[in-house]
């Protein structure tokens, strides 16, 4: 049977679904090809922007890290010139208060007195007629020192030499006190204690002193016998009782028990003012069991702990202190008064 012939219009159609395959076979591959191309464009724009953002960021931060440096660093400055400037004011308000103290001489307490009397090293040159042979004269220092070789026997014949464990032996010390108001036992013994060894006469039973002998270094400590009256005294722990018909002082030869409380007294300063001179002392009660310091103002708390007696120079500021007045009577100083400066 013969072949039929394929008619024209079914060979167009044939062309036409050829060609369509073919066309959408070229563009599935163009578009697969254009495809690729741009996510390949696409990942290399976003790598070279995600680069670039990060220089400029890294830039960016560098320029702020350099403008907080500069703040930081200015304010810095700043406040070490304003410190600078309050130190300097300080300083100089200091120095003008200094001035104006020295200016008023609020420092002479400070002084020895021969720097307030400005007497201490004063040198006068001495000529003769004819202006020849000059020689220097130097005048006598009068200073601590120089009072205290001199003087400064005053103190140990009016320092008291009573118990230290008894009441009476903190009257002296208790508070301001004059002569004319001290209590007579008080004066006898200091009389007693500046007697000389001549004059106390001991045996195995008595230690008597004869009326004349204390009434002679009572007026010799005091400059006269206004408050002179013959009584009992005590010393130490001898206890003297006054005999009227015989015009004696007798007491029993006790040996005294040695007591963990002593009295000491150094001097601090020494100088002389117009016709007084001042003796300033520090005070204070040893205790040789505790090794402690007690002031007369508290008998029952230590004021220093830990020391020994040879350190009361170095603890004065917290002992007591006291000021001796002895008044000048034809060159001989006679005790006036004793004041409780501490």
């Amino acid at each position: 049977m013969p072949k039929k012939e394929v008619s024209k219009k079914e060979e167009e159609t044939i062309k036409k679904d050829v060609v369509k395959e073919i066309k959408d076979k070229v563009l599935s591959e163009v578009n697969k090809e254009i495809k690729n191309s741009i996510m390949e464009n696409t990942k290399k724009y976003k790598e070279d922007l995600r680069v670039e953002l990060l220089e400029d960021v890294n830039s960016e931060v560098a320029d702020l890290v350099k403008k907080e440096e500069k703040r930081i660093l200015k304010g810095k400055n700043a406040s070490i010139f304003k410190r600078d400037v309050i130190i300097s004011l300080l300083f100089a308000l200091i120095l003008y208060f200094g001035y104006c103290l020295y200016d008023v001489k609020y420092f002479n307490f400070m002084k020895s007195e021969c720097e307030r009397n400005g007497n201490c090293s004063i040198t006068e040159n001495n000529s003769n007629l004819n202006g020849e042979n000059k020689e220097q004269v130097s005048e006598i220092v009068k200073d601590k020192d120089w009072y205290i070789e001199h003087f400064g026997d005053l103190l140990e014949k009016t320092k008291l030499s009573l118990n230290a464990d008894s009441v009476s032996a903190y009257y002296l010390y208790s508070t301001d006190r004059k002569v004319s108001e001290m209590k007579s036992s008080i004066l006898l013994n200091l009389a007693y204690n500046s007697l000389s060894s001549k004059s106390i006469k001991t045996n195995s039973v008595n230690i008597t002193v004869e009326g004349e002998e204390l009434k002679n270094a009572f007026e010799a400590l005091f400059g006269s016998l206004v408050n002179y009256k013959p009584t009992s005294f005590s010393y130490n722990c001898l206890n003297f009782k006054y005999s009227e018909d015989k015009d004696r002082y007798t007491a029993e030869n006790n040996k005294c028990e040695t007591s963990n409380n002593k009295i000491l007294e150094e001097i601090e300063d020494m100088y002389e003012e117009g016709d007084v001179l001042y003796i300033i002392t520090n005070a204070t009660i040893y205790n040789e069991s505790e090794n402690s310091f007690y002031t007369f103002d508290n008998l029952y708390e230590p004021e220093v702990t830990g020391v020994t007696e040879n350190d009361v120079k170095e603890n004065a500021r917290r002992l007591n202190r006291y000021q001796y007045q002895f008044k000048k009577n034809e060159d001989a100083y006679y005790l006036d008064s004793i004041i409780k400066l501490k």
